[in-house]
């Protein structure tokens, strides 16, 4: 049993970093970006990208992800070939009423949100929905567990769009129908490659009486997408329809900054804790090591995230054009609702846990209307700071909410002094450096917030939170 637990842990630790080479990739092309594309165009890659995201998600994209896992797991490996030709079949039924909703409407989406070329929103939908279908082999691979195989795709994935989009759009020029050609091209090919490998297993073949039950299975999970999306998206559309695309620009590089990270910190520890907490949580000492994983994730997020917001102008500068400096004021907004965004994983395990999932859908249904109220107030007079300051209301909100409603399923007493003062600390330091050393020397200026990060860090250690075994710190439990 222990080798079982072993075993499993080996394969979840490389299906993670195999998982995390593509929003990688994101991040290494951000300098591209920044260089090679103009905010307003930059912005316009954000639209047409959410704008195909939402459509997949239309055609429960969602659903058939999840499908795809609870109809794999519960079928052998002759039905697995059944299992992944339905789905497939499944999705690309659900997705032929899209053109004929979709394509009349098309011109007014590219009116309404100042895209100018509809033909490049066609393209993205295409690209994104081509993409979409690879989380089918995906989701088979870690059935089945072959995780090797599954980096050795996601690596070549990764090596083709890095590679392929700087060679389109820096060599020959093609900006933004270079960096969506490039979704084609990985999706496309991989789609061929891994549908044609079941195929050779001799078990492609759709089984029609699944249909009923994927439906029945995917289609609650639409609302809640819906939900997630608009949270997290409905931001860029706001500011598009209030700014120009150069704002949504300027807007979108801050969230991708904000959210590398988290990629960074963050998401590796979460991705741990979530498959933990189902054998943890239900044992007499699960809720201590469950604050205890809380205090961890937030004490690494914040030092990474005080980090960026200190040097973020520098990085900028770095990284290209002077038009993107100004979205240095937008990170720091965007690097704080991440942190709550990530307490909200933790706080809301128990839900997780006890399968009262029905309470994180109606919260998440209340936090959509609330950050949608705050959009259409904040964003005409504010633009991105005033989203940014949506969203964070919005992810404190639903972290309150999480912890409210958890605690009645699993009582678990979170080390909140020590939380408070980690993000005490952070605030007060990036605010310290903010406004006393803008006119100041840059030799001076770096040394300083080097030092004031060094504080930090320092200060955290004091707490030992990669202490997940019960101790106490240096400064004592809070």
């Amino acid at each position: 049993m222990p080798q079982d637990s072993g075993q499993s842990l080996k394969h979840a630790a490389i299906f993670g970093f195999g998982a995390m080479l593509i929003p990688i990739s994101g991040v290494l092309l951000l300098p591209l970006y920044v260089n090679y594309l103009t905010p307003a165009e930059f912005g316009t890659l954000e639209l047409v990208n959410r704008i195909a995201n939402v459509l997949c998600i239309c055609c429960l994209s969602v659903g058939v992800y999840h499908a795809t896992g609870a109809f794999a797991m519960q079928a052998n490996e002759q039905e697995r070939g059944h299992v992944a030709a339905t789905m497939l079949l499944f999705y690309l039924l659900a997705a032929l009423p899209a053109p004929a909703v979709f394509l009349p409407l098309l011109t007014v989406f590219c009116r309404y949100f100042q895209v100018d070329d509809s033909s490049l929103l066609l393209f993205a939908v295409g690209g994104n929905f081509v993409v979409s279908t690879l989380e089918i082999p995906y989701v088979l691979m870690r059935c089945r567990m072959e995780s090797l195989g599954f980096v050795i795709v996601t690596f070549l994935q990764f090596l083709i769009r890095v590679l392929g989009t700087i060679v389109a759009v820096a060599w020959f020029g093609w900006g933004l129908w270079g960096v969506i050609g490039m979704y084609w091209l990985s999706g496309g090919l991989f789609f061929v490659i891994l549908f044609w490998a079941e195929f050779r297993r001799g078990s492609m073949v759709p089984d029609l009486r699944l249909l009923g039950p994927i439906t029945k299975f995917a289609f609650p999970f639409l609302p809640g997408g819906l939900c997630t999306f608009v949270q997290m998206n409905a931001d860029r559309f706001f500011l598009a329809r209030h700014f120009d695309l150069d704002e949504v620009g300027i807007f979108a590089l801050a969230a991708k900054l904000a959210g590398c990270v988290a990629l960074l910190s963050a998401l590796p520890l979460e991705r741990v804790w979530l498959v933990r907490q189902y054998k943890v949580l239900p044992n007499e000492d699960g809720p201590a090591e469950a604050a205890r994983w809380l205090t961890l994730i937030a004490a690494v997020q914040l030092a990474v995230g005080l980090a960026l917001s200190l040097f973020c102008r520098e990085l900028l500068t770095v990284m290209g054009k002077d038009e993107y400096v100004r979205c240095a004021d937008v990170v720091p907004v965007l690097v704080l609702a991440e942190f709550f965004l990530y307490a909200v994983y933790v706080l809301e395990g128990p839900m997780l846990v006890y399968r009262k999932t029905i309470w994180k859908f109606y919260l998440g249904l209340a936090a959509t209307f609330l950050v949608l109220m705050l959009l259409a107030l904040l964003v005409p007079s504010f633009g991105s700071i005033g989203a940014a300051v949506a969203l964070l209301a919005c992810y404190v909100f639903l972290a309150g909410a999480s912890c409210l409603f958890s605690q009645r399923l699993r009582w678990i007493s979170y080390q909140w002094r020590k939380l408070a003062v980690l993000l005490s600390l952070a605030v007060l330091l990036y605010f310290a450096a903010e406004y006393s050393l803008n006119d100041t020397d840059f030799i001076l200026r770096m040394t300083v917030k080097i030092l004031l990060l060094s504080v930090f860090c320092s200060l955290a250690a004091l707490f030992r939170p990669w202490r997940l075994k019960p101790g106490p710190s240096r400064l004592g439990e809070c």
